[in-house]
């Protein structure tokens, strides 16, 4: 991944995220699953740099070359894979210092006939409070758009954000008990 921005480097730099884990490893063989299938169709010159070919045409002729194997949910579930990996390469390739990769993190349920696997840790079964859940505005007071540094370690500075410019001690505690929940 020494600025190639090629078909081989993508493949490498999705390998790469889940290695270190940048992403979870299915998401990284989903994405360089349909990769390594869609970009497949490019001669060797249109693979020397897919950073730069129009998703929509390849994902097209791609559709018109092997669309038979596929259902027309599936082809947009790779497009929307391949678009994803080739985004965060870019976004890698351009500024890698910079980089963290365009994932949504989502909330796992349990489905309906199966109950919640004992070995998942529920923030809640710790007494801390799921904050994603309370009710009330989002943000609050003046200061909630701000963001405020904290150094804790010679290499490693934290950043605190949405505090209200009216915070008090009690809700200060909260917040702190919270933290220290978290210290191993």
């Amino acid at each position: 991944m020494d600025g190639k921005r090629s078909r081989e480097a993508a493949i490498e730099f999705l390998e790469y995220l889940a290695q270190k884990g940048l992403m979870a490893p299915a998401t990284a063989r989903a994405r360089k699953a349909a990769v390594n299938t869609v970009l497949g169709i490019l001669d060797s010159r249109e693979a020397e740099d897919v950073t730069s070919i129009n998703l929509d045409d390849v994902v097209s002729r791609f559709g018109h070359l092997q669309g038979k194997d596929y259902t027309p949910q599936s082809l947009r579930t790779y497009k929307s894979r391949v678009k994803s990996a080739l985004d965060d390469f870019a976004s890698y390739v351009e500024n890698p210092l910079a980089f963290k990769p365009n994932i949504q993190n989502r909330e796992r349920r349990p489905t309906p006939n199966k109950p919640a696997s004992s070995t998942t840790r529920n923030i809640a079964d710790n007494s801390i409070p799921d904050v994603s859940r309370v009710s009330g505005p989002a943000v609050a007071g003046p200061m909630a758009s701000s963001i405020l540094p904290i150094p804790i370690r010679a290499d490693l500075i934290i950043h605190i954000q949405g505090l209200p410019f009216d915070l008090t001690e009690a809700e200060a505690k909260k917040i702190a008990s919270v933290i220290q929940a978290m210290a191993m």
